[in-house]
């Protein structure tokens, strides 16, 4: 193992991922009725947030990739640093969930 504090952190942070996916699905599957008013197409906002929601998984698989090739080439801090990318997308979640 090249760095095994790092290498647990990836993991841990990794398989928190993993879960949040569960509840991504309900998110993702309920974001369809942000379109339920016609007026929905033409609002900006709306399309942005329901294309924030749908990129998620694909943001977490390259972030994960990339920070495993990070990883392995010994870049132990920048692959630290990509694999919290997904947070940019949990914890402003977490904040309008309890900001409402």
């Amino acid at each position: 193992m090249k760095n095994a504090k790092v290498n647990l952190f990836l993991l841990l942070f990794q398989m928190a991922y993993a879960l949040s996916l569960l509840a991504w699905i309900l998110v993702a599957f309920t974001s369809f009725m942000l379109f339920d008013s016609p007026e929905a197409l033409g609002d900006a906002a709306t399309i942005a947030f329901f294309i924030y929601v749908w990129i998620y998984p694909l943001a977490l698989i390259g972030t994960i990739v990339c920070s495993w090739l990070l990883y392995h080439k010994r870049r132990f801090k920048a692959a630290v640093w990509v694999n919290l990318i997904p947070l940019l997308w949990i914890i402003p979640l977490i904040v309008l969930m309890y900001a409402t």
